[in-house]
């Protein structure tokens, strides 16, 4: 068994895998893994069955304070994307290092699934939507702030405008200022993600396959018709697949 860990901006996601079954998966918000609320301890079986344990990083601070909280025992276990393990995926890009590690096992697990020309989206902190071609080459992609990352800097950057949770509102005028920016940003970001497949597909001929993950692509997809099919854990998925891509070679 390995357990896959996924170091975002905004949560670390932890999947254990048996073979290429997803086992079992939890999530720890970084501001509680920092303040030490979150104890890794409390699945300690996970990580005392795990042989090998994979982890993914975009934040290297949050990196070194989840690498504290396994302790020295579980510590040799750790082997890194990028390093110990290397990502086999095509990067037609100017510089592929600075690529986020997310989006590229994004582009990996999605064409493992496609076979074919793929846009991957990735609703998150940012929403990275990438296009993968149909050699399974990455060819790069667009890069917008997130849902919430758009309500906290309408927050921070004005005066009066309140911080507000996003979902889906009931309308597209609000008749206040907090369901007025819950509808900017949600319309917003669905008029964004629509328009850019589109350009995409015009681009680059009929791209076959859109896929979405992150938080907020359950909410969104509703809204977004050219999506084919939501994966809640593709990154963790990636981060198995160059896994066993290094066994392999």
């Amino acid at each position: 068994m390995i357990l896959a860990v996924d170091i975002g901006n905004t949560n670390v996601n932890i999947g254990s895998f048996a073979g290429k079954k997803l086992t079992s998966h939890f999530c720890i918000d970084n501001a509680s893994l920092t303040n030490q609320k979150a104890k890794l301890t409390v699945k300690s079986s996970l990580l005392n069955e795990s042989e090998n344990i994979i982890v993914a990083s975009v934040n290297p601070d949050m990196g070194s304070v989840f690498y504290k909280s396994l302790g020295i025992k579980h510590q040799k276990k750790i082997l890194k994307i990028g390093r110990e393990i290397k990502l086999r995926i095509p990067t037609l890009v100017e510089n592929s290092q600075t690529v986020g590690i997310d989006r590229l096992l994004n582009a990996l697990a999605a064409y493992r699934r496609t076979k074919t020309s793929t846009i991957v989206i990735d609703f998150g902190t940012a929403i990275t939507i990438d296009i993968v071609s149909k050699k399974g080459e990455f060819l790069g992609g667009l890069i917008l702030p997130g849902m919430k990352t758009s309500a906290c800097a309408l927050n921070k950057q004005t005066a009066l405008l309140p911080e507000v949770e996003i979902g889906r509102p009931k309308t597209i005028v609000g008749k206040n200022s907090e369901d007025a920016i819950k509808a900017g940003i949600y319309y917003g970001a669905v008029g964004s993600v629509n328009h850019i497949i589109n350009e995409l597909n015009r681009v680059y001929g009929d791209l076959e396959y859109t896929i979405a993950t992150g938080g907020d692509a359950k909410t969104l997809k509703k809204d977004i018709p050219e999506i084919d099919k939501f994966v809640p854990h593709l990154t963790l998925e990636g981060i198995r697949l160059a896994f066993e891509d290094n066994l392999n070679s």
